[in-house]
C-alpha cells in the first residue's frame, strides 16, 4: 500500500446559472460541470455564463444536483466555455423543454434578435455558429419571424 495520500481541493467553477423560486421571489444559483448547484460566488464573474431555464428545480438543498438527464447539456456548455466563452454572449437564455416521450429539446433566446430558435439536444460551437448564420439570413429577409426551427437537420421558420 502507498504510504502517502495525495488530494487536491478545487473550487467549483460554474458553467451556467439558473433561477430558483423562493416564495414570491427568485434568486440565482450556479451549476458546475457535474451538475451540482451552489450559491453565487461574488468573486467569480458570471457575465459570460448562460442562463438556463426549465430544469425542474423546486428547492435547493446542500449537495443537490440537476437530474441526470440534463448533465450532457452541462457537459456541452463546459466544452464551449473551455473553447471560447464569448459564444454565450449571443444568447440571452437557454430554455430546456421536456418532451412527452422523455428527453428534452432546447429553445435558445438570442440576445440580438426577437426570434426564438428551436434546437435538439446537441449544443456545440458549430450549432451556435449555424444559428447565428440562419438568424442573419432571417434578419435580411425583412419579415417578422418569431421562430426558427433547426431541429431535424433542416431550417423552418414561422
Amino acid at each position: 500500500f502507498p504510504n502517502k495520500v495525495f488530494y487536491e481541493i478545487k473550487e467549483r467553477l460554474p458553467v451556467a446559472i439558473t433561477f430558483v423560486q423562493n416564495g414570491n421571489s427568485s434568486y440565482p444559483i450556479q451549476i458546475d460541470e457535474s451538475g451540482y448547484f451552489f450559491p453565487v460566488n461574488e468573486k467569480i464573474s458570471y457575465e459570460n455564463l448562460p442562463i438556463i431555464s426549465g430544469i425542474p428545480v423546486e428547492y435547493i438543498a446542500d449537495g443537490m444536483s440537476v437530474p441526470s438527464a440534463y448533465r450532457p447539456l452541462l457537459n456541452q456548455l463546459s466544452k464551449i466555455a473551455a473553447t471560447d466563452s464569448s459564444y454565450f454572449a449571443c444568447l440571452s437564455e437557454i430554455c430546456v423543454v421536456p418532451k412527452s416521450s422523455g428527453g428534452y429539446e432546447l429553445v435558445l433566446i438570442p440576445s440580438q434578435s426577437k426570434t426564438r430558435v428551436f434546437m435538439d439536444r446537441s449544443l456545440n460551437i458549430d450549432s451556435l455558429e449555424y444559428m447565428m448564420v440562419v438568424l442573419d439570413v432571417v434578419q435580411q429577409l425583412g419579415q417578422t419571424i418569431s421562430e426558427v426551427d433547426l431541429r431535424y437537420q433542416s431550417v423552418s421558420i414561422r
